[in-house]
C-alpha cells in the first residue's frame, strides 16, 4: 500500500495505512460530555448517519427524567441547538412527552440537507436498522428533494418551527446552563443538547486563487454547469457525486483526487465514476495535487510535473472539520486535546506508578526504594500485622499458616490489586460491549490471571511445599527444576517462576536468564516462543496471545477499555513501532551472551560474552534492559499512560514478545475481513483501535486486514455502525476461506 518502500521496516510496519482520526468531541454511550446537563447528538457523535441521527436526537430526550423537568422551575427544560435530523427527532419526542423546549437554528430548517446538490442519492443506512422515535425516514431509494419533502412534512405536522438564533456558547452557571446567543439574549437551560452536526469550517486547499469567486464548496444545481469546464476536488462520496452529477448535466468534468484510486466513496459512487469514465464524459486525475487557480484554468501537482487543465467552475469537496471552536468554547473536550490538567495528572500518575513499581521491586536503582525497603515495605506496620499473624497459625497443617510467608510479599499484593482489577473492570467490560466474543475473552482473561498467574504461584504452590508435597519423590524432582530452593527467600522456593508458563520469553524473561541453567524452563521457553506461538499466531493471529493470554492484555482490555480512543495514530506512531524491535534486539543478544557463557564457563570467549550480558541486562543504573525495559516500559509507562495514550502503549511500541509476534504474524492467515459496500467511511473503527491500526483504510478498499498489531480486541467489529467487519481466515492466495463463528457484533 505504501508505493516502492522495501526492506524489513516496510515489510513489517511501515507499508499499512497510517491514517488520522478527526478531532471530535469526547460524548458518552448516554451521549452526556463533561459539562453536566450539556448532550450532543447526531453527526457530531461520529457517526455520519441519518438513522443514527434521529436514533440519537429521540434517545437523548427519552432518557431525561421526570423529577428534572419538574424541577426546572425558572428555567426551560430543554433547549435543542440545530434544526437538523437529530435536532428535529429531538424535538419531537419532546413534543411527545410534553416537555416545555426550545429549538434554535442559525439559518434554517434542514440546512445541511437544502444544500446538498439538486438529485443527490440518499443512503439510508443500515436497512435493517429502525431508529427510535417518531421521525421517520421514507423507505426505498432516495434523493434529496424526496427526503427533504418527507422531513418538512413532518416537522411541520408536529408543528415544529426553529427560532432563528446563533448560539456563540453554552456555560455552566449555578444550576443552570446559559446559552448565549450572538444577539446578546441569553437562555436559562436546565439541559442543553447540541445537534448541529459537523457543521464547521470547509476544509481548504492552501492554494493560490482558492479565493476567487467561481470556487466553492457547494454544488446546488449542476444543470447550471452545461457545457462548462469544471475541477472536482476530493476523493470522497460528496466530490464523486458532485462530478457524476455535473457529467450527467453535461458538464465537461475533470475529478482530481490525491490517492491512487478511489477507497472512501460507497462501491456505489464508485461505480458511478467508472461508468462516466468508460463513456469519456468524466476524467480522474489520480495522484494530482491542486497547486494553483486561475479565472478559467487550473495547475495540478501531477507524478509527471505539472499539468494545467481548462476550469471555469472549480468545485472543492474535501470535508468540513467540526466545530470546535464552539465546543471549546463550551468547555467540552475534544478527544485528542491536552491542557494543563492533562500535563499534571500525567505526571502525578508517572509518580506514583514509580513509586508503586519500585516498592513492588525493591533494590532496582532509585533512592526512595530504598528508604521504602528500610520501612519494611510497607505503611502503618502492616508488615509486622502480617509477620504476627504468621505466628498465630504456624502449625504447618492449617492453610492461613502456610501461607503466611507468601503473603507478605509486595508481589502477592500487588497481583492481588491486579487480578481484582481485571475481575472488576472486565465485568464492565462485558456490561459495555455484550457479544458473545468479547464475554467469552474477558472471562478467559479473568481466568488465567487469577489462577495460573496468582492462585498458583502465591497460594497453591506454597500451600502445597509448605505441607510437604515437594519434599520426595517425582514432585521434588518437578519442584526442583522449575522452583529451586533459595536460602533466606521467604517462601522457601521460587514459585513465582511459574509466571513463565504463561508469560513467554522474552516477555517474561528472568526463567531464561537465570545465574545458573534452568534446562526445564530453557525447554519451555523454546517451545513457546518458538513452536506453539507461531502455530498458534498462524491461525488466529497474534492476538490468540495478546488478546486471549497475556497479563498485560488482560489489563488493557479491561481497566484500559475505555481509554482505547486515546491511543496516537499516524506515521510518526507507526514508526515507533520499532522500539519493540530494538528491544527484541538486546533479548536475542543477551540470549546469545548468556548460553555463550554457559557453554565456555571460564574461557575467553565465555567471559567475554557474561561481560556482555551482565552489561545490558543490569550494568547501568537507569540505563540496564532490567530497569529501562521491565520496569520502566513495561511498570512505570506500560501502567502509567494508561489514561492519556491508551491501555496498548506498551503492548504496541516496546513489548519484545509482541515484536516478535509481528514477525509470526505477517506469515498468519487471521485477517479482519471488510465488506466495502456496507462502509460508510466513519473512522469510528480506527478511532477505537488501540493499536493504532488505520482500519478504516482496510474496510473501504473492501481487502482484508493484515496488519500484525491487531490483537483481535474486537473494538473496531463491535462499534462499527453498519457491522462491515468481522473475523475471519484467508489462504496462501488472500481468498476469504473462514468467518470465526464467535460473533463479535453487538446485536448478533
Amino acid at each position: 500500500m505504501s508505493g516502492q518502500r522495501t526492506g524489513f521496516a516496510n515489510w513489517l510496519h511501515l507499508q499499512w495505512p497510517s491514517g488520522q482520526v478527526e478531532p471530535l468531541p469526547e460524548v458518552a454511550a448516554d451521549f452526556s460530555t463533561n459539562v453536566p446537563g450539556l448532550y450532543i447528538v447526531g453527526d457530531l457523535t461520529g457517526i455520519p448517519l441519518l438513522k443514527f441521527a434521529i436514533d440519537s436526537g429521540t434517545r437523548v430526550v427519552r432518557a431525561i427524567p421526570q423529577i428534572e423537568i419538574d424541577s426546572a422551575q425558572d428555567r426551560i427544560p430543554l433547549v435543542i441547538i440545530g434544526a437538523g435530523v437529530a435536532g428535529i427527532a429531538a424535538s419531537l419526542e419532546a413534543h411527545r412527552r410534553g416537555i416545555e423546549h426550545r429549538l434554535l437554528e442559525s439559518s434554517r430548517l434542514l440546512d445541511t440537507l437544502e444544500n446538498f446538490p439538486v438529485g443527490k442519492p440518499i443512503f439510508t443506512c443500515p436497512p435493517e436498522m429502525k431508529p427510535a422515535g417518531e421521525l421517520q425516514l421514507p423507505e426505498g431509494d432516495l434523493d434529496r428533494e424526496g427526503l427533504l419533502e418527507s422531513l418538512r412534512d413532518q416537522a411541520t405536522q408536529a408543528g415544529i418551527e426553529p427560532i432563528a438564533c446563533r448560539v456563540e456558547s453554552v456555560s455552566a452557571g449555578g444550576n443552570s446552563l446559559q446559552v448565549r446567543c450572538a444577539d446578546g439574549d441569553t437562555l436559562q437551560a436546565k439541559r442543553v443538547v447540541i445537534a448541529i452536526g459537523r457543521s464547521g469550517n470547509y476544509r481548504k486547499l492552501g492554494v493560490v486563487g482558492e479565493d476567487l469567486d467561481h470556487v466553492s464548496n457547494r454544488l446546488h444545481d449542476p444543470s447550471d454547469h452545461r457545457g462548462e469546464s469544471v475541477l472536482v476536488v476530493g476523493g470522497g462520496d460528496s466530490a464523486c457525486e458532485a462530478a457524476v452529477a455535473l457529467a450527467d448535466a453535461g458538464a465537461q468534468v475533470t475529478l482530481s483526487h490525491r490517492g491512487d484510486q478511489l477507497v472512501r466513496p460507497k462501491s456505489e459512487n464508485i461505480e458511478r465514476v467508472a461508468e462516466r469514465v468508460s463513456g469519456n464524459t468524466l476524467e480522474v486525475e489520480f495522484l494530482s495535487q491542486v497547486l494553483a487557480i486561475e479565472s478559467d484554468s487550473v495547475t495540478l501537482g501531477v507524478s509527471e510535473g505539472q499539468k494545467q487543465i481548462a476550469a471555469t467552475s472549480v468545485y472543492t469537496m474535501i470535508g468540513r472539520e467540526a466545530p470546535l471552536e464552539f465546543l471549546r468554547r463550551c468547555g467540552i473536550k475534544i478527544r485528542g486535546e491536552w491542557n494543563w490538567r492533562s500535563w499534571v495528572s500525567l505526571v502525578l500518575v508517572l509518580v506514583f506508578c514509580t513509586l508503586l513499581y519500585h516498592w513492588k521491586r525493591p533494590g532496582v536503582w532509585l533512592p526512595v526504594s530504598e528508604w521504602w525497603s528500610a520501612r519494611g515495605g510497607f505503611p502503618h506496620g502492616m508488615d509486622t500485622w502480617w509477620s504476627g499473624l504468621g505466628g498465630a497459625f504456624s502449625d504447618p497443617t492449617t492453610w492461613l499458616g502456610t501461607l503466611a510467608t507468601g503473603v507478605g510479599e509486595a508481589g502477592f499484593w500487588y497481583s492481588l490489586v491486579f487480578t481484582l482489577v481485571v475481575l472488576l473492570f472486565g465485568l464492565r467490560r462485558m456490561h459495555r460491549r455484550p457479544t458473545p466474543y468479547v464475554r467469552w475473552q474477558t472471562w478467559t482473561l479473568i481466568a488465567i490471571q487469577a489462577l495460573p498467574l496468582f492462585l498458583l504461584p502465591y497460594l497453591i504452590l506454597p500451600w502445597l511445599g509448605n505441607n510437604g508435597f515437594f519434599d520426595a519423590g517425582v514432585f521434588k524432582s518437578i519442584a526442583d527444576a522449575l522452583f529451586p530452593v533459595v536460602e533466606g527467600y521467604g517462601p522457601g522456593r521460587e514459585y513465582w517462576r511459574a509466571f513463565g508458563l504463561i508469560l513467554a520469553w522474552p516477555l517474561f524473561f528472568w526463567n531464561v536468564f537465570s545465574d545458573q541453567p534452568m534446562t526445564a524452563w530453557l525447554v519451555i521457553s523454546l517451545i513457546q516462543t518458538f513452536v506453539l506461538l507461531p502455530l498458534a499466531i498462524r491461525r488466529w493471529g497474534k492476538g490468540v496471545y495478546c488478546g486471549w493470554i497475556c497479563s498485560c492484555g488482560a489489563l488493557a482490555e479491561t481497566l484500559g477499555d475505555t481509554q482505547r480512543r486515546k491511543m496516537p495514530h499516524g506515521i510518526l506512531s507507526n514508526r515507533l513501532n520499532f522500539i519493540g524491535q530494538f528491544l527484541l534486539f538486546l533479548c536475542f543478544l543477551m540470549l546469545d551472551a548468556r548460553l555463550t557463557s554457559w557453554l565456555f564457563p571460564g574461557s575467553t570467549i565465555g567471559n567475554w560474552a557474561e561481560t556482555v550480558y551482565s552489561s545490558i541486562l543490569t550494568g547501568i543504573p537507569l540505563l540496564s534492559y532490567e530497569w529501562t525495559v521491565d520496569l520502566f516500559f513495561s511498570g512505570i509507562l506500560g501502567i502509567g499512560l494508561y489514561w492519556h495514550f491508551s491501555g496498548r502503549v506498551w503492548c504496541r511500541f516496546a513489548c519484545p514478545l509482541a515484536a516478535l509476534m509481528h514477525i509470526y504474524a505477517r506469515f498468519s492467515r487471521f485477517r479482519i475481513i471488510s465488506e466495502k459496500a456496507r462502509c460508510i467511511s466513519c473512522n469510528v473503527c480506527t478511532a477505537v483501535c488501540h493499536q493504532g491500526i488505520d482500519v478504516m483504510s482496510f474496510a473501504q478498499r473492501g481487502i482484508p486486514l493484515e496488519d500484525p498489531q491487531c490483537v483481535r480486541c474486537s473494538a473496531c467489529i463491535e462499534e462499527c455502525p453498519t457491522e462491515v467487519l468481522r473475523f475471519g481466515a484467508v489462504d496462501g492466495a488472500g481468498n476469504v476461506v473462514r468467518l470465526d463463528s464467535l460473533a463479535a457484533i453487538r446485536n448478533s
